[in-house]
């Protein structure tokens, strides 16, 4: 039998869940909006800023459109609610290759930001039972 107590703590897990889960959302759509009318200027400077290291300026450019792909489905998909674990999996693949690139530029105040953020898509994959706040889970409400 559940308490009141208990169903409090469970729908105070899923508000956090939801509110961190959407937060992360709108934070990859907002950098494709930024970036999607300077596309080309985007990607031309990514290309840019690893010249200096092992991978192809074709490569980098190339990614850049990927990059901006990436965030614009991953944004869609942790604002609704939507396969809400594969689209975690994949911002966690997608900042792993950011971090090789970072790592690469030896930009580490930017890899700090990557590391905050992996630690947000890990807590939110260790806690996907409380994903109840989205088309996944039919926004149920208990």
């Amino acid at each position: 039998m559940t308490s009141k107590t208990d169903t409090i703590i469970s729908t105070d897990r899923q508000m956090g869940f939801a509110l961190l889960r959407v937060l992360l959302g709108f934070n990859m759509l907002g950098r494709t909006l930024v970036r999607i009318p300077e596309i080309n200027n985007f990607a031309s400077g990514m290309a840019e800023g690893f010249a200096e290291t092992i991978l192809p300026g074709p490569f980098v450019y190339v990614y850049a459109f990927v990059i901006v792909i990436a965030e614009f489905m991953i944004g869609i998909l942790l604002v609704l609610g939507w396969k809400t674990r594969w689209a975690l999996a994949a911002m966690g693949v997608l900042l792993l290759t950011l971090t090789f690139g970072q790592v690469l530029q030896q930009n580490f105040g930017t890899l700090a930001n990557i590391l905050i953020y992996g630690i947000g898509v890990s807590f939110l994959l260790f806690n996907t039972k409380y994903d109840h706040f989205g088309i996944d889970r039919g926004f149920s409400v208990k």
